[in-house]
């Protein structure tokens, strides 16, 4: 009978889907999709699937924290006047905000998203 049990739960193991280490909350998965599918032209259906594989691309690439916080940096930095100075007068958000660009420019290449 343990061996049943045994071969049971292994089954169970090898069954289960893998989880992925930088799964990032369905939210923002959405919310990434939405906003690029607002920001390029093409058909609804086309754009779906390659802002949804970008922001797959991105998720490999970052912890889901890491990619908030390129994330928020790349949107500060062009934040204008007074306030927005702190930011864009700092050389390590500057750095952070580029690499996040690049990240999600090559992440859109490799998934046909112009």
């Amino acid at each position: 009978m343990k061996s049943m049990q045994s071969i049971v739960i292994l089954a169970l193991f090898v069954a289960a889907p893998p989880c992925r280490a930088n799964d990032f909350p369905t939210a923002e998965r959405v919310e990434f999709v939405l906003e690029c599918m607002r920001d390029h032209t093409g058909g609804r259906f086309e754009l779906l699937n390659k802002c949804a594989c970008t922001i797959d691309r991105l998720a490999e690439q970052y912890k889901y924290d890491d990619f908030v916080e390129a994330q928020t940096m790349s949107k500060a930095v062009t934040i204008a006047g007074e306030r927005g100075s702190t930011l864009r007068d700092n050389e390590d958000a500057q750095n952070a905000a580029r690499r996040y660009r690049a990240s999600v420019v090559d992440a859109a290449r490799a998934c046909f998203l112009r």
